[in-house]
């Protein structure tokens, strides 16, 4: 068979078709049919002996010829891939480890999604994130109600009553008004409240690293396209 050379991307394109030829060959084919004893024709197809032989010979042959040629285009599509090599923002990599590294990206390799570690990250900080905030909003919701309850005690507005006279009879000046010193108390107080609300800890920032982790995944995954695709484009194979 005469060799010819044609592009990575013709030959991936032409490798797809093949795939479909193939299928429809190979459930079209009839290679047995039934025949009377003494008939000249078979049953089904109606073909005489010599010629269902010539037939079912000839199907068999085409589906054979399409695999070989599939096998051959896959076998240089793969010697191609391992030694064209790219500059990416990863590094230099030959297309197949940028096709392999798309393909994890993708969730697309042997193990799916299981691989597209970046994108379960992201998913994980978000929803921890949320979770925590969620957390937060209960236990300070908790924490007023709380406050809430014990400022209705007679005990406590007793103590709260006698800290705020006896604030105030020492702030007093000689005129007799009040001066800094039940403004310290009320300060004391809201600092006392603000230390009881829970905050979030949140070191990394996570929401904006998540979202830059995200962004670089989307980007990387750009790149691995493109490039690939330009690769593809440019190849040739001999085939």
């Amino acid at each position: 068979m005469e060799e010819n050379q044609i592009t990575v991307v013709q030959a991936l394109d032409e490798r797809d078709l093949l795939v479909k030829k193939i299928m429809s060959r190979t459930q079209k084919a009839q290679f047995v049919d039934l025949i009377r004893p003494k008939a000249s024709v078979t049953w089904e197809r109606r073909l005489t002996r010599t010629a269902f032989t010539a037939e079912a010979q000839s199907a068999l042959q085409q589906i054979q010829d399409l695999i070989a040629r599939y096998d051959r285009l896959s076998a240089a599509i793969t010697v191609s891939n391992a030694t064209t090599y790219l500059e990416t923002s990863r590094g230099r990599m030959s297309v197949s480890c940028a096709i392999a590294l798309r393909n994890r990206l993708r969730g697309g390799g042997p193990y799916g999604e299981l691989t597209d570690f970046e994108g379960r990250l992201v998913k994980k900080m978000e929803t921890s994130y949320r979770e925590e905030q969620e957390l937060q909003r209960r236990k300070n919701e908790a924490a007023r109600r709380e406050a809430a309850a014990r400022k209705k005690g007679s005990a406590s507005a007793k103590v709260v009553l006698l800290q705020n006279k006896g604030a105030a009879e020492k702030s007093k000046g000689p005129s007799g008004q009040e001066g800094s010193g039940a403004a310290s108390v009320t300060e004391q107080r809201r600092q006392e409240k603000n230390e009881e609300m829970m905050r979030l800890f949140d070191p990394l920032d996570l929401k904006r690293m998540a979202e830059e982790i995200a962004a670089q995944r989307e980007t990387l995954l750009m790149e691995l396209e493109t490039k690939i695709k330009i690769a593809n484009a440019t190849t040739y194979i001999t085939v």
